[in-house]
Protein backbone atom coordinates (compact mmCIF):
# COMPACT_ATOMS: atom_id res chain seq x y z
CA UNK A 1 0.00 0.00 0.00
CA UNK A 2 1.34 3.44 -0.62
CA UNK A 3 2.07 5.84 2.09
CA UNK A 4 3.20 3.27 4.73
CA UNK A 5 5.43 5.84 6.43
CA UNK A 6 2.96 8.41 6.23
CA UNK A 7 -0.48 9.93 4.34
CA UNK A 8 -0.87 13.70 3.85
CA UNK A 9 -3.52 15.12 2.92
CA UNK A 10 -3.57 18.78 1.51
CA UNK A 11 -6.29 21.25 1.41
CA UNK A 12 -5.52 22.81 -1.85
CA UNK A 13 -6.95 26.16 -3.28
CA UNK A 14 -8.68 25.10 -6.63
CA UNK A 15 -6.54 27.27 -8.78
CA UNK A 16 -3.39 26.12 -7.11
CA UNK A 17 -0.89 24.33 -9.67
CA UNK A 18 2.25 24.73 -7.49
CA UNK A 19 1.85 22.93 -3.75
CA UNK A 20 1.33 19.58 -4.93
CA UNK A 21 4.38 19.32 -7.36
CA UNK A 22 6.41 21.26 -4.85
CA UNK A 23 5.54 18.74 -2.31
CA UNK A 24 6.06 15.83 -3.91
CA UNK A 25 9.70 16.99 -5.08
CA UNK A 26 10.08 17.47 -1.54
CA UNK A 27 8.78 14.78 0.33
CA UNK A 28 10.12 11.23 0.99
CA UNK A 29 9.64 8.42 -1.41
CA UNK A 30 7.90 6.77 1.10
CA UNK A 31 5.33 9.24 2.49
CA UNK A 32 2.37 10.18 -0.15
CA UNK A 33 0.52 13.28 -0.70
CA UNK A 34 -2.95 13.27 -1.44
CA UNK A 35 -5.31 16.42 -2.21
CA UNK A 36 -8.81 17.63 -1.77
CA UNK A 37 -10.23 21.20 -3.31
CA UNK A 38 -11.48 24.11 -2.35
CA UNK A 39 -12.93 26.40 -4.59
CA UNK A 40 -11.32 29.93 -5.15
CA UNK A 41 -10.29 32.57 -7.56
CA UNK A 42 -9.34 35.77 -6.12
CA UNK A 43 -6.28 36.79 -4.38
CA UNK A 44 -8.10 39.23 -1.84
CA UNK A 45 -9.22 39.62 2.11
CA UNK A 46 -12.33 38.43 0.90
CA UNK A 47 -11.66 35.39 -1.55
CA UNK A 48 -9.56 34.43 1.14
CA UNK A 49 -12.06 34.21 3.90
CA UNK A 50 -15.31 33.00 1.71
CA UNK A 51 -12.48 29.69 0.75
CA UNK A 52 -13.16 28.60 4.54
CA UNK A 53 -16.49 28.03 3.64
CA UNK A 54 -15.12 24.56 1.94
CA UNK A 55 -12.74 23.34 4.87
CA UNK A 56 -14.98 21.01 6.40
CA UNK A 57 -16.11 19.53 3.48
CA UNK A 58 -12.53 19.15 2.06
CA UNK A 59 -11.09 17.96 5.35
CA UNK A 60 -13.47 15.25 5.89
CA UNK A 61 -12.58 13.63 2.29
CA UNK A 62 -9.10 13.73 3.19
CA UNK A 63 -9.98 11.89 6.65
CA UNK A 64 -11.96 9.35 4.44
CA UNK A 65 -8.24 8.55 2.57
CA UNK A 66 -6.58 7.83 6.38
CA UNK A 67 -4.49 10.74 6.15
CA UNK A 68 -1.87 11.13 8.80
CA UNK A 69 -1.91 14.42 8.79
CA UNK A 70 -3.88 17.76 7.23
CA UNK A 71 -2.43 20.73 6.07
CA UNK A 72 -4.31 23.63 5.28
CA UNK A 73 -1.85 24.87 2.23
CA UNK A 74 -2.77 28.06 1.71
CA UNK A 75 -0.97 31.23 3.34
CA UNK A 76 -3.52 33.87 3.33
CA UNK A 77 -6.55 31.87 4.27
CA UNK A 78 -4.71 30.52 7.24
CA UNK A 79 -3.82 34.30 8.12
CA UNK A 80 -6.73 36.24 7.27
CA UNK A 81 -8.56 35.36 10.65
CA UNK A 82 -5.48 36.06 12.44
CA UNK A 83 -3.90 34.12 15.31
CA UNK A 84 -7.14 32.94 17.04
CA UNK A 85 -8.63 32.26 13.62
CA UNK A 86 -5.77 29.53 12.64
CA UNK A 87 -5.73 28.10 16.10
CA UNK A 88 -10.22 27.74 14.99
CA UNK A 89 -8.61 26.44 11.62
CA UNK A 90 -6.45 23.82 12.81
CA UNK A 91 -9.38 22.40 15.84
CA UNK A 92 -11.66 22.64 12.42
CA UNK A 93 -9.79 20.19 10.29
CA UNK A 94 -8.49 18.13 13.28
CA UNK A 95 -12.67 17.33 13.93
CA UNK A 96 -13.95 16.89 10.11
CA UNK A 97 -10.46 14.75 9.27
CA UNK A 98 -10.01 13.01 12.17
CA UNK A 99 -5.73 13.33 11.93
CA UNK A 100 -3.31 16.05 13.09
CA UNK A 101 -3.62 19.44 11.28
CA UNK A 102 -1.45 22.08 10.38
CA UNK A 103 -1.71 25.22 8.44
CA UNK A 104 0.76 27.28 6.07
CA UNK A 105 0.74 30.03 8.38
CA UNK A 106 0.96 28.42 11.53
CA UNK A 107 3.85 26.47 10.06
CA UNK A 108 5.52 29.53 8.71
CA UNK A 109 5.76 31.05 12.15
CA UNK A 110 7.36 28.29 13.44
CA UNK A 111 9.81 27.91 11.04
CA UNK A 112 10.79 31.21 11.59
CA UNK A 113 11.22 30.45 15.44
CA UNK A 114 13.14 27.45 14.80
CA UNK A 115 15.58 29.10 12.58
CA UNK A 116 15.84 31.25 15.13
CA UNK A 117 14.19 34.38 13.02
CA UNK A 118 13.51 37.40 14.96
CA UNK A 119 13.24 40.24 12.53
CA UNK A 120 11.93 39.28 8.78
CA UNK A 121 11.85 40.12 5.42
CA UNK A 122 8.77 39.24 3.63
CA UNK A 123 8.20 38.82 -0.39
CA UNK A 124 4.31 38.20 -1.51
CA UNK A 125 2.26 38.10 -4.78
CA UNK A 126 -0.33 39.68 -2.93
CA UNK A 127 -1.86 43.05 -2.97
CA UNK A 128 -1.50 45.93 -0.11
CA UNK A 129 -4.67 44.70 1.28
CA UNK A 130 -3.49 40.84 2.44
CA UNK A 131 -0.26 42.20 2.90
CA UNK A 132 -1.16 44.44 6.02
CA UNK A 133 -2.57 41.21 7.84
CA UNK A 134 0.28 39.23 6.98
CA UNK A 135 2.11 41.37 8.44
CA UNK A 136 -0.17 41.64 11.82
CA UNK A 137 -0.52 37.94 11.67
CA UNK A 138 3.43 37.48 11.89
CA UNK A 139 4.33 40.19 14.72
CA UNK A 140 1.46 38.61 16.91
CA UNK A 141 3.41 35.68 16.45
CA UNK A 142 6.36 37.05 17.93
CA UNK A 143 8.06 38.04 14.81
CA UNK A 144 9.21 41.73 13.76
CA UNK A 145 8.68 42.05 10.14
CA UNK A 146 10.94 44.96 8.80
CA UNK A 147 9.65 45.11 5.60
CA UNK A 148 7.10 43.45 3.15
CA UNK A 149 6.12 44.11 -0.26
CA UNK A 150 3.98 41.96 -3.00
CA UNK A 151 3.67 41.86 -6.50
CA UNK A 152 0.13 42.90 -6.50
CA UNK A 153 -1.29 39.98 -8.02
CA UNK A 154 -5.18 39.69 -7.61
CA UNK A 155 -5.94 36.85 -9.85
CA UNK A 156 -4.96 33.72 -7.75
CA UNK A 157 -3.93 31.29 -10.70
CA UNK A 158 -2.12 33.72 -12.21
CA UNK A 159 0.23 33.47 -9.64
CA UNK A 160 1.60 30.32 -10.67
CA UNK A 161 2.72 31.47 -13.75
CA UNK A 162 5.52 33.55 -11.76
CA UNK A 163 8.65 31.56 -12.53
CA UNK A 164 10.93 30.80 -10.51
CA UNK A 165 13.61 33.27 -11.86
CA UNK A 166 11.00 35.97 -11.24
CA UNK A 167 10.82 34.70 -7.88
CA UNK A 168 14.12 35.50 -7.08
CA UNK A 169 14.65 38.54 -8.14
CA UNK A 170 11.79 39.70 -6.86
CA UNK A 171 12.66 38.87 -3.23
CA UNK A 172 16.29 40.35 -4.07
CA UNK A 173 14.46 43.62 -4.38
CA UNK A 174 12.94 43.37 -1.49
CA UNK A 175 15.42 42.01 1.01
CA UNK A 176 16.75 44.36 3.40
CA UNK A 177 20.32 43.75 5.16
CA UNK A 178 19.36 44.15 8.86
CA UNK A 179 16.74 41.52 8.45
CA UNK A 180 17.94 38.21 9.88
CA UNK A 181 16.20 35.72 7.67
CA UNK A 182 13.57 35.79 4.44
CA UNK A 183 9.85 34.71 3.88
CA UNK A 184 8.20 34.15 0.41
CA UNK A 185 5.00 34.05 0.91
CA UNK A 186 2.11 32.03 -1.27
CA UNK A 187 1.76 28.46 -1.66
CA UNK A 188 0.75 29.24 -5.74
CA UNK A 189 4.50 30.49 -6.08
CA UNK A 190 7.40 28.64 -7.53
CA UNK A 191 10.11 28.89 -4.75
CA UNK A 192 11.55 26.20 -3.90
CA UNK A 193 14.24 26.43 -6.44
CA UNK A 194 15.81 29.71 -5.35
CA UNK A 195 15.91 28.96 -1.48
CA UNK A 196 19.31 27.54 -1.31
CA UNK A 197 20.59 30.02 -4.08
CA UNK A 198 19.35 33.19 -1.49
CA UNK A 199 20.22 31.34 1.34
CA UNK A 200 23.70 31.25 -0.01
CA UNK A 201 23.93 34.88 -1.34
CA UNK A 202 22.46 36.41 1.89
CA UNK A 203 23.77 34.50 4.40
CA UNK A 204 20.35 33.94 6.84
CA UNK A 205 17.78 31.25 6.78
CA UNK A 206 15.35 31.83 3.45
CA UNK A 207 11.80 29.78 3.69
CA UNK A 208 8.96 29.52 1.76
CA UNK A 209 5.00 29.05 2.17
CA UNK A 210 5.29 25.27 0.82
CA UNK A 211 8.31 24.56 2.66
CA UNK A 212 7.48 25.45 5.90
CA UNK A 213 3.96 23.49 5.00
CA UNK A 214 6.21 20.99 4.21
CA UNK A 215 8.08 21.21 7.16
CA UNK A 216 4.98 21.06 9.51
CA UNK A 217 3.38 18.38 8.07
CA UNK A 218 6.55 16.18 8.38
CA UNK A 219 7.14 17.10 11.96
CA UNK A 220 3.80 16.09 12.75
CA UNK A 221 4.53 12.59 11.20
CA UNK A 222 7.44 12.50 13.12
CA UNK A 223 9.99 12.27 10.57
CA UNK A 224 13.40 14.04 11.41
CA UNK A 225 15.82 13.14 9.20
CA UNK A 226 17.52 15.83 6.77
CA UNK A 227 16.41 16.47 3.62
CA UNK A 228 18.85 18.40 1.22
CA UNK A 229 18.52 20.92 -1.56
CA UNK A 230 15.72 23.26 -0.36
CA UNK A 231 17.43 25.25 2.30
CA UNK A 232 18.27 25.18 6.11
CA UNK A 233 15.07 23.99 7.41
CA UNK A 234 14.68 20.76 6.11
CA UNK A 235 18.78 19.93 5.70
CA UNK A 236 19.56 21.17 9.67
CA UNK A 237 16.48 21.76 12.02
CA UNK A 238 13.87 19.09 11.74
CA UNK A 239 14.23 18.25 15.03
CA UNK A 240 11.18 19.52 16.95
Amino acid sequence: MYGQNGRIGLLVPSVNTVVEPEFNRMIPEDINVYAARMRNTRSDVEDSKAMLQHVARAADELGSAHADVIAFACTASSFVEGVEGEIELRDQIERAGEAKAVTTSGSVAGALRTLGVRRVAVATPYPDELNVLEKQFLEDEGIEVLTIAGMGIVDAFSIGKVTPQETYEFARRVWQDDADGMFISCTNLRTIDVLARLEAELDVPVISSNLATCWGCLRALGHHDAINGYGRLLSERLDP
